[in-house]
């Protein structure tokens, strides 16, 4: 087994900034100060391309999604250039590049691609026969990539982890100052995507309720997406639109975490969701679906667990009567928030994630077996 540093080649095809690519900066950035290599490949009008440019790595782009004639004739120079160890796949683009561009090399790296949505997996043949592994971020992911037929042997569980003094950074009074909050106001805060899989819609028609009873409430949206006009039609329709605030895209998370009350995730799928983790990592206290891998995020399989109020996806009655129930059984929503830190404590941090990435990789490059394409 090679013990000597490591080259890694990280391929993303993501427009976007998301929880994906921070994990795949966290790998990076835990690779480098443990004395590896980590070198990017990624779509030239991309956030990640960028952002990890601005962190210092060398960075080669590609166009678009990277399957183009030019763009893989570009990734397998790279290749056969920097001889990299392994190549890392950030999502299912990015793998369909790194198999078409090591087709018919004598020897070639290391192969792993990374699973992190519990979506049916489409093209089961590109994991089977591009990934020599695959790296799944939960239970539920898991489960999706057995039910793919994807051999046992390619697959590996390694959970998302988050850093949590970056989120420790945040401030509460400026959080609450940023969006004009008094003092005896409380604020429900979601951080998601505005998709239709994130499950807004369900937490929105069981907001009139909560208002009624807690008046004092403000319901605060992150997240941008394709869903914005229709979920601000439908506040409008259940005459919600002075309590509910879409804050699209915000770079002071941190500070509006702590600046929160409560914190809500409606997803109805969902691969393990780090925006869930930041907030049990702040110490909010959670309300959350049972969807997909953040059963794995609130410990709901522990003997102890839940901890968090937690309800089935897509019911808007259940998921507003444990809001209700969180907001007035503060010393049970406390507990939970202690115990759901803890649990993040010892399961969900990126120093976690990287050492279990690294661990993976180390397994699969022992293997006897030779990568030939």
């Amino acid at each position: 087994m090679k013990t000597s540093p490591l080259t890694v080649l990280h391929i993303s095809t993501e427009p976007g900034w998301q929880g994906g690519e921070q994990q795949a900066y966290y790998l990076a950035e835990g690779l480098r100060q443990r004395g590896h290599r980590s070198i990017v490949m990624a779509r030239r009008d991309g956030a990640f391309a960028t952002r990890m440019h601005a962190h210092h790595f060398p960075v080669h782009t590609f166009r678009r999604r990277g399957r183009g004639p030019d763009s893989l004739w570009s990734l397998r120079r790279l290749i056969a250039k920097l001889r990299p160890d392994i190549l890392h796949a950030h999502d299912g683009h990015g793998l369909t590049a790194t198999g078409l561009a090591t087709l018919g090399l004598g020897r070639r790296p290391l192969r792993v691609a990374s699973r992190r949505v519990v979506f049916p997996i489409r093209s089961p043949a590109k994991f089977c026969h591009f990934a020599d592994g695959v790296i799944g971020i939960s239970t539920a992911v898991m489960e999706v990539c057995r039910r793919a037929g994807i051999p046992e042997s390619k697959l590996q569980m390694v959970h998302s982890g988050i850093d949590r003094e970056r989120m420790r950074s945040g401030i509460r009074d400026r959080g609450r100052q940023a969006l004009g909050l008094q003092a005896n106001e409380k604020l429900l805060l979601t951080v998601a995507s505005l998709t239709a899989c994130k499950g807004h819609i369900h937490l929105l028609d069981g907001m009139p309720r909560i208002f009624e009873r807690f008046p004092e409430a403000h319901l605060a949206l992150v997240g941008q997406g394709e869903l914005k006009m229709y979920l601000c039609d439908r506040v409008a329709d259940l005459g919600i639109a002075d309590r509910v605030h879409f804050l699209g895209y915000r770079t002071d998370v941190p500070d509006l975490l702590c600046a929160a009350d409560l914190f809500i995730m409606p997803s109805i799928k969902e691969g393990l969701c780090t925006s869930l983790l930041d907030a049990m990592g702040q110490g909010l206290p959670v309300v959350t679906t049972s969807a997909g891998g953040m059963k794995d995020a609130v410990g709901y399989d522990c003997e102890d667990g839940p901890y968090a109020f937690v309800v089935p996806p897509k019911n808007s009655e259940l998921l507003s009567e444990a809001i209700m129930d969180a907001l007035s059984q503060p010393e049970k929503a406390k507990y939970l928030a202690v115990q759901a830190s803890n649990h993040l404590a010892s399961k969900f941090t990126h120093r976690q994630m990287i050492e279990g990435t690294i661990s993976a990789y180390r397994n699969w490059l022992a293997t006897p077996a030779k990568r030939c394409a």
